[in-house]
């Protein structure tokens, strides 16, 4: 693939650089933010060699690119010889909610800032949590003692990226919300200090005081929220710090009065608000947690239509804190990973059952990768494509994650489910037998259904 031609391609269609607010990008995504979709030739995008399909979700314009979106990114983003474009994402001044579209587009911007605050994070997470696997991997095995040293540390390597979040995080919203960096980070940084936690004492005291100010203590290591909500309160008092900071003394004076500021705020505040949230969103974890089958079934046959409308990304902060605050998710990724292999069990039937050999060679390609963890090839490319394989992904994706939440199916990291990463799903409730299992399920029965379902090549579309 030339990412080159086809970067500027791109960009051409979608009415060149000044027509982009902001880019960033997924595993299998470049999400735009464009600033008059009017401009776009959609069609002439959908006709590129090397672009899947496009979708519009969140006030992102995506374009899907599969396994190829690094260097399409890269090749992109150097298109631009004065860009902003560096990294996993690139922040605007100019992204401000869009208030002609009233309420909603105040709650789809705040959508966006909070999933984009994540993703970039995705990576060291995933990887993370990898260690966790081989450390339960090296336990189960008995190659290691859980009491020993060489244990107590690799996991500790793995939980860091948990511990510190809040730190991290402030630099994510930093990048996103465009403020100093390193002024969000020590925000981050206050909230996990051991002094905090030290102030309950030995009787645990609910509170404690900062000028008379009740400062309710709460463990904030993995707490994400209130370090968004934070920075974002920052971003307007450190412009009025800039302002009246005279020039001769601006170098200290502006940060110190920004922190003085903010950070009582954040925790009297705008910290126990956020974990008060938090609570909110472990207690529907917990909901459907006691769903159990029910809600595995339901998760897996959704989730197709949450990655064809870009809105899966949705789910990280919710699979997160299931994570820092449980240890282990029986809900979302099982049912990601369901779906992942549906589509690609789909995906093999067409290829089985298809007779035109160009849409045999595209489908086997797309089931592989679909398995492998990569679905939009065989979502854009092929099931729905022919629509009743893309029918047969959501039936046995309902049927085979009912089946997966009976056994009792559960992940205890978070890495993106496939084949691949089925040792994720090896701990106290389930081992990777139960996900080879599942799995086997998942690609079967959608295999069969789609097969039965038949395709008609005449009305591809």
């Amino acid at each position: 693939m030339d990412y080159k031609k086809l970067s500027k391609a791109i960009l051409d269609n979608v009415g060149g650089e000044n027509n982009i607010e902001s880019a960033t990008h997924c595993v299998t995504r470049l999400r735009l933010k464009l600033k008059d979709e009017s401009k776009v030739d959609t069609v002439a995008i959908e006709g590129l060699d090397g672009v899947i399909g496009v979708a519009k979700a969140s006030g992102q314009y995506q374009i899907i690119i599969g396994q190829e979106i690094e260097g399409v990114y890269k090749a992109f983003s150097d298109l631009f010889a004065h860009s902003k474009l560096q990294g996993q994402e690139v922040a605007s001044e100019n992204y401000i909610p869009d208030k002609s579209k009233g309420l909603k587009g105040y709650l789809g911007n705040a959508l966006d800032i909070f999933i984009s605050c994540f993703t970039p994070l995705v990576p060291i997470i995933a990887g993370s949590g990898m260690i966790k696997v081989l450390c339960t991997l090296l336990v189960t095995f008995n190659l290691l003692n859980r009491d020993s040293s060489t244990y107590q540390l690799l996991n500790m390597i793995g939980d860091g990226v948990y511990y510190f979040l809040p730190v991290m995080v402030g630099y994510t919203a930093a990048k996103r919300l465009n403020v100093d960096i390193f002024l969000s980070m020590v925000l981050g940084a206050i909230m996990i200090h051991p002094t905090l936690m030290n102030l309950a004492g030995e009787n645990h005291a609910a509170f404690t005081s900062l000028a008379g100010i009740p400062v309710k203590i709460v463990d904030y290591s993995a707490q994400a929220l209130p370090v968004i909500l934070t920075v974002w309160l920052a971003k307007y008092v450190d412009m009025f710090s800039e302002k009246i900071s005279p020039k001769l003394v601006k170098v200290f004076l502006r940060p110190m009065l920004t922190l003085l500021i903010v950070a009582p705020i954040m925790l009297a505040v705008i910290a126990p608000l956020g974990s008060i949230l938090g609570d909110y969103f472990q207690a529907f974890a917990n909901l459907m947690n006691q769903w159990g089958w029910i809600a595995v079934g339901l998760n897996a046959a959704f989730f197709p239509l949450l990655v064809l409308t870009g809105m899966h990304n949705a789910l990280i902060p919710l699979i997160i804190t299931m994570f820092a605050s449980q240890g282990f998710d029986a809900v979302l990724i099982p049912s990601g990973l369901i779906a992942n292999i549906a589509e690609g069990g789909a995906a093999a039937a067409v290829a089985l059952r298809a007779k035109n050999k160009a849409t045999k060679s595209v489908a086997a390609s797309a089931a592989v990768s679909a398995v492998l963890g990569i679905t939009e090839p065989a979502l854009y490319g092929v099931n729905l494509r022919f629509k009743k394989p893309f029918y047969a992904v959501l039936f046995g994706s309902l049927i085979s994650g009912s089946i997966a939440g009976i056994m009792g199916l559960t992940a205890y990291t978070f890495v993106s489910p496939s084949l691949i990463s089925l040792p994720i799903f090896t701990g106290e409730n389930s081992n990777i037998m139960t996900a080879i299992l599942c799995a086997a399920l998942a690609f079967f029965i959608t295999f069969g259904l789609a097969f039965v379902f038949g395709i008609n090549e005449e009305q591809d579309t």
